[in-house]
């Protein structure tokens, strides 16, 4: 049931649910967010609502959305519901503000046009008249300015008949400071302070000092005249409001600044939005005037004119702020512009060619402002004295020299902030003359790039702090940021990303963009990190990204959704998901019904199933995902072959789907071989790859100017010193930074003798960090991170360097069950504290980092505890581990190890017992002395190994077993034999999963020369025939059989022809008994008999390739030993090998009883849940062709196949799969559909290296492309650019392939007959084959026994001399024909009337024959084998062609076309329409 939290959403009416606090809360992100909606488009406003959504349900803890139901009972709302009524919350109140905002306009219009004409009655000046129109109350109190010439504002210039209407357009000023736009947001004002504070000042002095004296910089003239525009970024908006337009108009630059410092000074205690619009604007004057004064100095430079005239339509030395003027657009003729307001400037031929150097034009910039701010200004505004000359034009401007001297106390009086402090000192500086700093400004050009940077980054950016703090933004990373963008964004197709380096270059700070793009569409991030020790459970890494996606998806998901949910997962996962749930603890929340189930997988099939159920798990839950997901996979060089196993699958099966994003970083240089072996196996995925290299120069100047809040120039040359001692590596440059700067001092560094500290400290005088630059060049550092990082611990207490050391033996990170567990064990380590308390102010300090799980219990069935600590870079942990001697190293390990296993047994924790085992064995057996010790640990080894191989980790698996060995003494066989059999048995058995078949062998061989008795050789005898099996060494394999066969002591094996009387005598007995006595048998309780059958039963596969006529002999014998001894696990492939056996000997008592058995051994399988008997389907296949439609096999291959992939039976997956195409042929699928089929089973063999099959299903392949495409294909180098042809296919299967020899007799019959070939259809050697009873009658032969029977009555027609030879022969097949439609018409009505109908041709009895032909067309139209109605109806047409009838020939012919088409054997309807145009001609089709 569930009950509402007070971070839920209630959906209902009523004050309760108004007040809800969720309720409260939600309609604060949604007034926040409403303007933004507003703006956007109409996707984007989907995205938007569907983003705070899912932040809502991701948040922490989850805040749902709930409703009641009709029984009053609260429920979760569906997502896309929840998204609907947030994109509504949105519109409302997008559209209520609206609406107030228009209120407010029309009110404001009616104040300012009053306000106007009171103005207009009190003035007869227009100058006067526009500026006191243009100014805000407060504004028009200050003493008016009167411009030095009445042209300076043309608009504004009107007869008095007009000038109440021209008052009347004129926008105030008022409203263009509220309705700037277009603009580059800025910091908020409101957290800078409240009014009189810094920001008042600061827009005082941008405006008196930068802005206005960046114009008079330029050395500007006192004369008139025409100039061009430049423009800049404000424009009106107010109009708009009321749909109206606004009137271009000019208003004086000054006059603009003057009046939006009153407006905004006396209106900033109603809030900051106008100051940041005001600063915004400012900064994007100052911006385009800067660049304006670039631009004029670089054509006076190029200019080669003699006569004073510039190539610029305005000189630098016209430009003056006196002759700027603010022009405002019309926005209603003019679309607005990314820049949509213009700066005038009025200028004529200048008087004076020397307007100073750089220096004096720099200084000039604040000169004046100084003056005012000391107290010593005689002018009554910093507005009159902006220009460098005075009235006298010839008067040169001052020189640095004649200025006052830099005086500090003057901006520290001042209270600016630190930005608008370091432009202003810096361009002071440029007065000292040759006492001019470093730091001083040295062209504009590097001015525009500070004023620029504090645009587009806002005051934020350079706010100091005394505490030092590391940047974590991006820095140096461009190119692979767009990179990165473009991948993401699907522009190049990719699915993933793989980002590699050396360690500490910020691969995963550079895959935690993609998080960042993910979010910002609404998407999911799931991120995970492989740890260096490996010292958790196996797949638990991949497990906690697929936990926390099901815990997600449990949490917001409906119970509607949840039901559909369970109902897909066990139709796809079935009873398999009990293995799943083996690591994915959370699974039964969304599948209850996998906790309630207890299955075993045979262990060379479990990886297989984990992998295959990963991914059919990961498939269902995107089906029920609208939003992305993006997964991280870091350091991927530490991870086990088991999870880089199944990401190679996640990859596959999610190849081409946009809604998933896979991220993998790693090291590059430490490649081992099983990471470079899976680098190879996704080479082909269309995966980005960006390699990350250290910073450049430039790279670390950014790193170094975000993290000192300085402007880049100004950390340039500290940058240079620290890019050398660090090689641009980020993490080292971090750790350095903190290191000079995190206390003032770096005095821990190995320095020089006259370093006494603090070469990066905070001057609290300039408010700003500082530096020492000759200190830091002398500083000796070491020359990697780690030897620096060491030095760094020695300055640690020793409580805490113990602790660090403690957390990095354990690994990566360390839960609170560590935690708890070690302290018990290390109270006397510690003085007056606990491990807990020494890790968290580790994290204080840096080193590691605190986190706290707050996820529900019910999702934590695996989480060691809610509190863990990481380390905050694994190459710290690597320090910290070098720290330690060897010898510290192993009995650290050794002694936690022995710690943590007894409470991973108590609380059957995995987590644990492994973290405990990898411990122990890093320790290593030189740890230990006593042999006792060292038995007991071999011991702790098997059964973590056992572990392991149940969670499909079989590389983990078969390493715990070597460990486990490399304990055993010498004298182990002797005084611990039961241990030492039984893990080299459990080696041997991993090792073949791993595919070491030199390993196999080895352990083996060890058992077999130790064990004391044959039983206990039993396992690893069968391991290590079932590894030659499944490396496909089949004449080894079959020589090892046979010797052990010996060995059991048990007869020879015999052909068929020789047991064919003990096979029916069997059968007599068989028949005697009851199905229920069958399957009633007691239990096979002998240990070498159960062996013996299971080595029989793995055997029986290979002899298909090998010599089948050796299956019956083993059917036999496994069968007397179960009438004797009783069922095992292996009892249903026995059954079948009897049905296949029965079914060779072709009567039809013995065909029925092949039937019956074929159905006892799906039954037994069932009642026995065994998971043994992969290949039974494939066995069961030769026999059930006699007992059900074709297509109904088809589709239980179908179902065969999805029990192999949910197993992880591969061999036997594939192998049903290629049954499928063969009972697809059978049945006349459209060859095209089973083209693409045939191509993609040949792709899955290739993978899984089933190179005996490949050959079949290749010459398969073959078959379909001749019938599609022509015969001539077959003979062809390579078929669709996936198999060979057919010859080097067949070359390829094996000489002693026997099973590809009769596939490539029966489809070169097939094809013969088909294209009419009957010269080489006499030659066949297929015939021979017909009455061998060592060969199955299994539906693909018994195909080509009917092409084969048809044609033999052909060629007993045509070959007269021979005609006996063939009838007996049709004969033959008709009669196998006949026997078999007794048990299934279905399958084989047709066949034998068409059979009969060419033997009455044959004998001449036409009628007979018409009628049959007939029955024939009819029988296989109706049973759906579109295939043989084609061919009968061209049989027919060819029979009544013979008999003269033409017009029933033609008609016959043209049904056989449209069979063929529709078939798609097209080459095969083409060569029959050229035979009926050439026959009939007029008449054809």
């Amino acid at each position: 049931m569930i009950e509402p939290t007070s971070g839920d959403i209630l959906l209902g009416r009523g004050v309760r649910i108004n007040n809800h606090p969720g309720n409260e809360a939600y309609r604060e992100t949604i007034s926040a967010n409403a303007a933004t909606y507003a703006a956007s488009t109409k996707s984007d406003k989907t995205s938007m609502s569907t983003k705070i959504v899912t932040e809502l349900l991701n948040s922490n803890p989850p805040r749902r959305f709930l409703e009641k139901s009709e029984t009053g009972k609260w429920q979760e709302v569906p997502l896309k519901r929840a998204v609907t009524k947030t994109s509504q919350a949105l519109r409302d109140v997008a559209r209520d503000r609206a609406k107030a905002a228009g209120a407010v306009a029309a009110t404001k219009s009616s104040t300012v046009s009053s306000f106007q004409q009171t103005t207009n009655n009190v003035s007869n000046n227009n100058e006067s008249e526009l500026a006191s129109s243009s100014l805000t109350p407060a504004a028009a109190a200050m003493p008016s300015y009167h411009p030095p010439a009445p042209n300076l504002y043309p608009l504004a210039e009107s007869n008095n008949d007009d000038n109440s209407q021209q008052q009347q357009n004129v926008l105030p000023l008022e409203g263009l400071q509220q309705n700037v736009s277009n603009l580059p947001a800025a910091q908020p004002f409101e957290s800078l302070g409240g009014a009189n504070s810094a920001v008042d000042l600061f827009l005082e002095e941008l405006s008196s000092g930068l802005l206005d004296n960046i114009l008079t910089a330029s050395g500007g003239a006192d004369v008139l005249g025409n100039s061009d525009d430049i423009s800049l970024g404000i424009v009106d908006r107010s109009a708009l409001a009321d749909g109206g337009g606004a009137m271009q108009q000019e208003v004086a630059l000054f006059e603009w600044i003057k009046s939006s410092k009153m407006a905004y000074s006396s209106s900033h205690g109603l809030g900051g939005g106008g100051m940041t619009t005001y600063l915004e604007s400012a900064l994007d004057i100052a911006i385009k005037l800067t660049d304006y004064i670039i631009k004029s100095d670089e054509e006076k430079e190029d200019s080669t004119s003699g006569d004073g005239a510039f190539n610029h339509s305005v000189p630098l030395e016209c430009i003056s702020v006196e002759r700027t003027v603010v022009c405002i657009k019309d926005v209603v003729s003019m679309a607005p512009q990314e820049d949509d307001t213009t700066v005038v400037i009025k200028c004529q031929t200048p008087s004076r060619d020397d307007p100073g150097d750089i220096g004096d034009r720099l200084y000039a910039v604040v000169e004046e402002m100084m003056e005012e701010a000391d107290g010593n200004a005689t002018k009554t505004s910093s507005l009159d004295s902006m220009n460098l000359n005075s009235d006298d034009d010839n008067c040169p401007p001052k020189k640095r020299q004649q200025m006052k001297p830099y005086l500090p106390a003057q901006l520290e009086h001042l209270d600016l902030p630190q930005p608008v402090i370091t432009i202003l000192s810096n361009l002071l500086e440029c007065g000292q003359g040759e006492l001019v700093s470093d730091e001083a400004y040295t062209s504009f050009g590097d001015l525009l790039v500070d004023l620029k940077l504090l645009r587009t980054e806002g005051l934020s950016r350079f706010l100091q702090s005394p505490d030092l703090e590391i940047s974590d933004r991006i820095c140096g990373r461009e190119e692979e940021i767009e990179l990165l963008n473009s991948s993401f964004n699907n522009k190049s197709g990719s699915q993933g990303v793989i980002i590699t380096g050396a360690g500490g270059v910020g691969k995963s700070r550079i895959a935690a963009h993609i998080f960042e793009l993910t979010r910002k569409e609404g998407g999911l991030v799931f991120a995970t990190k492989f740890n260096q020790n490996q010292d958790v459970s196996p797949l638990a890494q991949i497990g906690a990204i697929f936990n926390d996606l099901i815990d997600l998806f449990a949490t917001v998901a409906s119970p509607s959704t949840l039901l559909s949910l369970s109902n897909d997962l066990e139709n796809a996962l079935g009873i398999h998901a009990a293995l799943l749930h083996e690591v994915l603890p959370s699974l039964p929340r969304i599948m209850p019904s996998c906790s309630q189930v207890m299955y075993h997988v045979d262990q060379v099939n479990m990886a297989n199933s984990m992998r295959f159920l990963f991914c059919k798990l990961f498939e269902i839950l995107l089906s029920y995902q609208t939003g992305r997901i993006t997964m991280l996979f870091d350091d991927v060089q530490w991870a086990d072959a088991a999870s880089l196993s199944l990401l190679s699958s996640l990859l596959q099966s999610n190849e081409g789907a946009k809604r998933v994003y896979f991220t993998s970083c790693y090291r590059d240089n430490e490649v081992s071989d099983s990471l470079l072996a899976w680098l190879q196996s996704i080479s082909g995925f269309s995966l980005e790859q960006i390699k990350l290299e250290s910073l450049t120069p430039n790279g670390v100047n950014q790193f170094v100017s975000e993290t000192l809040h300085l402007f880049p120039r100004l950390t340039r040359p500290l940058s240079l010193v620290l890019h050398k001692k660090t090689g641009g590596n980020p993490l080292f440059l971090g750790q350095i930074l903190s290191a000079l700067g995190g206390s003032g001092r770096a005095s821990s560094l190995t320095s020089s003798p006259s370093t006494k500290g603090g070469e990066i400290c905070f001057s609290l005088s300039r408010r700003r960090w500082t530096w020492d630059i000759e200190k830091i060049e002398d500083l000796e550092l070491p020359d990697d991170v780690v030897s620096f990082i060491v030095t760094e611990m020695k300055k640690l207490s020793a409580d805490l360097l113990f602790g660090l050391k403690v957390a990095a033996c354990i690994g990566s990170r360390m839960t609170s069950d560590v935690i708890d567990i070690l302290s018990a064990e290390l109270t006397a380590a510690f003085t007056g504290t606990t491990l807990a308390d020494i890790l968290h102010k580790l994290a204080q300090k840096g080193f590691l980092t605190e986190h706290v799980c707050s996820r529900k219990a019910e999702c934590c069935a695996t989480s060691s505890g809610s509190l863990r600590f990481e380390f905050v870079h694994d190459k710290i942990q690597e320090a910290a581990y070098q720290f330690m001697s060897r010898q510290e190293q192993r009995l650290n390990h050794m002694r936690f190890g022995l710690a943590l296993y007894p409470q991973a047994i108590n609380k059957s924790n995995d987590e644990l017992l492994f973290m405990a085992i990898n411990q122990i064995n890093v320790a290593g057996p030189e740890s230990i002395v006593d042999g006792d010790q060292k038995h007991i640990i071999a011991g702790l080894n098997l059964n973590a190994g056992k572990r392991a191989g149940e969670r499909s980790d079989y590389q983990t698996a078969f390493a715990l077993f070597q460990h486990g060995m490399s304990y055993l003494e010498a004298d182990c066989w002797t005084n611990h034999y039961g241990t030492s059999i039984e893990l080299f048995d459990s080696a041997a058995q991993a090792a073949v999963v791993v595919n070491d078949l030199e390993a196999v062998t080895l352990y083996s061989n060890a058992v077999n020369s130790r064990a004391k008795c044959f039983d206990d050789k039993l396992n690893c005898i069968r391991v290590k025939l079932k590894a030659l099996i499944h490396g496909e060494r089949y004449g080894e394999a079959m020589g090892y059989f046979l010797e052990i066969v010996k060995d059991f002591g048990e007869p020879a094996l015999l052909p068929m022809h020789e047991i064919q009387e003990d096979l029916k005598a069997m059968n007599s007995i068989m028949k005697g008994l009851a199905d229920e006595t069958l399957l009633s048998l007691l239990t096979m309780k002998q240990k070498r008999t159960i062996a013996l059958v299971k080595i029989y039963c793995d055997f029986s596969d290979v002899l298909l390739f090998i010599d089948p006529s050796l299956v019956p002999s083993i059917a036999l014998r496994c069968m007397q030993l179960t009438v004797q001894e009783g069922l095992c696990s292996k009892s249903p492939i026995v059954f079948a090998l009897y049905a296949k056996s029965l079914s060779s000997i072709g009567t039809s008592n013995d065909i029925g009883e092949s039937v019956r058995f074929g159905r006892l051994s799906k039954t037994l399988q069932e009642r026995m849940g065994s998971s043994d008997c992969g290949s039974l389907d494939m066995m069961v296949y030769y026999v059930m062709g006699l007992a059900q439609p074709f297509q109904a096999l088809t589709e239980e291959f179908k179902l065969s196949m999805k029990t192999g992939e949910q197993s992880g039976d591969v061999f036997n997956a594939v192998a049903s799969y290629c049954l499928i195409c063969l009972m697809s042929y059978i049945t006349g699928e459209p060859l095209t559909h089973l083209r693409r089929k045939s191509i993609d089973c040949i792709v899955q063999m290739k993978e899984q290296n089933m190179m005996a099959f490949l050959g079949i299903q290749s010459l398969f392949h073959s078959q379909l492309a001749a019938l599609i495409d022509g015969p001539q294909i077959a003979d062809a180098e390579s078929v669709d650019d996936v198999i060979f042809g057919e010859k080097k296919a067949l070359a390829a299967a094996g000489k002693d392939n026997f099973e590809a020899l009769s596939s490539y007799e029966a489809h070169q019959l097939v094809r013969a007959f088909l294209y009419r070939k009957f010269d080489s259809l006499s030659s066949s050697s297929f015939f021979e084959t017909i009455s061998d009873p060592t060969i199955p009658n299994e539906p693909f032969r018994v195909m080509a026994f009917f092409f084969a029977g048809l044609a033999s009555f052909h060629l007993a027609r045509e070959a007269k001399e021979e005609e006996k030879k063939w009838m007996k022969i049709g004969d033959t097949l008709l009669e196998k024909m006949e026997c078999w439609n007794k048990f299934i018409s279905w399958n084989f009505q047709s066949k034998m009337l068409l059979l009969k109908a060419e033997k009455m041709y044959c004998l001449g009895e036409t009628e007979s024959a018409a009628s049959l032909y007939e029955q024939s067309i009819k029988s296989a139209h109706d049973h759906k084998f579109i295939h043989e109605e084609g061919i009968a109806h061209e049989l027919c047409g060819h029979f009544h062609l013979e008999m003269g009838h033409r017009l029933e020939a033609l008609e016959s012919f043209n049904s056989s076309v449209q069979c063929y088409i529709n078939w798609g054997a097209l080459a095969v309807a083409r060569r029959l329409e050229v035979f009926v145009k050439s026959t009939f001609c007029s008449e054809s089709l």
